[in-house]
């Protein structure tokens, strides 16, 4: 059985964060589209995530979250997914259709490696980019920079834009 449920995907240094243990996991057949990989890095000593869609590499970050979002990491997560579909050009009603597969949530240990690697690439994109904004003393404006992450190259993609790739994806759905 197939499972359209929302799959939050952690690297170790995030499943330490959120105090969950998932060493007796069961196997589960995950859609890739509703699979994300997530994972916490530190930047100006504030607690970011960055979280990429296992399909289409359609990724974000959220910065400076607290112990007490990490209690409710899938809502969180469920969210800003919402709000970066939206803000990535896709219609309400895509985004409805796509989230009414997420009402619920679980989590898995991360699996793919080249996800990862694509992960760790956006982060090193992102820390330039506030990094520059913090020299220059300006604020680092999230959902400009999650919509400039999203419009980086990935080969492995059919249109090489995880922006793009997300939103043929969700068309599907529909």
């Amino acid at each position: 059985m197939v499972n359209e449920m929302l799959t939050i995907q952690c690297t170790k240094k995030l499943i330490n964060e959120l105090k969950i243990d998932l060493s007796n996991q069961e196997p589960i057949d995950s859609v890739p589209l509703y699979s994300w990989h997530s994972h916490l890095f530190v930047f100006n000593r504030k607690k970011c995530v960055i979280v990429m869609n296992n399909l289409t590499r359609y990724n974000f970050i959220l910065t400076g979250l607290k112990k007490a979002e990490f209690i409710k990491y899938d809502q969180i997560v469920a969210a800003a997914i919402t709000e970066n579909l939206l803000a990535e050009g896709a219609s309400e009603n895509t985004v409805d259709n796509y989230m009414k597969h997420c009402s619920s949530a679980i989590y898995r240990t991360a699996s793919d490696r080249s996800i990862i690697s694509q992960m760790n690439e956006m982060i090193m994109a992102a820390e330039l980019w506030m990094s520059k904004d913090k020299y220059n003393g300006i604020e680092t404006n999230i959902p400009k920079l999650n919509r400039r992450l999203n419009h980086f190259v990935m080969l492995k993609l059919p249109k090489c834009y995880s922006g793009e790739t997300v939103l043929e994806e969700l068309e599907r759905v529909e």
